[in-house]
């Protein structure tokens, strides 16, 4: 049989800066296959990935960890068997980015469950990029962070260049309390780069938090030491909600929607990525916007596909599951009201 395939696991939460940082490696290694796996029901972060001769597959509409598990399975063998078939280039290792809200440990827990994929596929490592920007105000109000630093072989701090060195220091001190035996790096100034996703680490329990190597997968599995039941989507409070409108407004309008947006929201605002048809421009404006930061409002040179639809995903933090679909349900019925007025 051929040797197993190795699979690192990008995780951090909401915001901290995964695309940003695949992407720089994606120009350095093009023998990786991407798996992107979205919270919301409209895919943004595919659109984002530099590389065109990197074959990506979404999974959107829920965590691979809960909602959408068994997509894994199904998505792995499917990148398997079309590189041996040839219809895409014989990738060496998988990506995995995974949504900010997800469990790493139920992620992989389909690797070690799965005794077809066990034989063909092996978890090398979990890389989780921490937002020092939200601090340690993330740790105490995300317990989804918490999962994602206990999970992590190498923390990756992002955002570094934009905090105060003591505040960096306290949080770098408080991640070592999570998280002993993982590794930490400035990405500002001490990148590890490419060659990190070529490093192998044992595998730790999420009970006992001991360490394991790689088993081969003929082992018998220790029962329990990696599974998690299935939840919902509604996993921590967290719930998405998407909106596609087939539309375009000016800049100065788009900024007074947003605001309205964040109004509509207050607290339970947690995260919200688009591509927004603006008028005078040829392609899209891409909105990355994390709570308690400044929106990032980037203009793109063309639209990723043939759809010039403005379309936002919005994530939200509330105890009503359908609170954010309601927000963006008003203020897409102020979106129509701009578009009537400006006419």
């Amino acid at each position: 049989m051929e040797p197993r395939i190795p699979v690192v696991v990008l995780t951090g939460f909401l915001g901290s800066g995964k695309t940003t940082l695949l992407n720089r490696w994606l120009r350095e290694r093009k023998n990786v296959a991407l798996i992107i796996n979205e919270l919301g029901d409209i895919g943004i972060d595919q659109y984002l990935t530099g590389r065109r001769d990197v074959p990506v597959s979404l999974l959107a509409g829920g965590c691979l960890c809960c909602v959408i598990q068994g997509s894994l399975s199904t998505t792995l063998r499917n990148l398997l068997m079309a590189r041996k078939s040839g219809d895409i280039p014989a990738f060496e290792t998988v990506v995995i980015e995974t949504t900010g809200a997800a469990d790493p440990f139920g992620v992989i827990s389909p690797l070690e469950q799965d005794l077809w994929l066990k034989k063909r596929f092996f978890c090398q490592s979990v890389l989780t990029v921490v937002d020092t920007l939200a601090g340690t105000d993330a740790l105490d109000r995300h317990p989804e962070v918490l999962e994602q630093i206990h999970a992590a072989d190498v923390l990756l701090l992002s955002k570094a260049e934009q905090v105060d060195e003591a505040s960096l220091q306290g949080l770098q001190s408080q991640l070592r309390e999570l998280n002993a035996t993982a590794r930490q790096y400035r990405l500002d100034n001490d990148d590890p780069g490419s060659q990190l996703l070529d490093n192998v680490f044992e595998r730790r329990c999420r009970v006992t938090g001991l360490f394991s190597l790689v088993v081969d997968p003929a082992t018998p599995a220790v029962s329990g030491l990696v599974s998690r039941p299935v939840q919902s989507q509604g996993r921590h409070n967290l719930f998405s909600a998407s909106l596609r409108w087939p539309y375009g407004l000016s800049w100065a309008l788009w900024q007074a929607a947003l605001q309205q947006l964040q109004e509509q929201c207050g607290e339970a605002l947690v995260r919200v990525k688009g591509l927004l048809q603006v008028s005078g421009l040829d392609g899209p404006l891409l909105v990355q916007w994390v709570a308690g930061q400044a929106p990032e409002m980037t203009p793109l040179n063309d639209w990723p596909d043939q759809d010039g639809d403005s379309r936002l995903v919005l994530i939200v933090r509330h105890n009503q599951a359908d609170f954010a679909g309601e927000q963006l349900a008003h203020w897409q019925a102020l979106l129509d009201q701009l578009l009537t007025t400006s006419a």
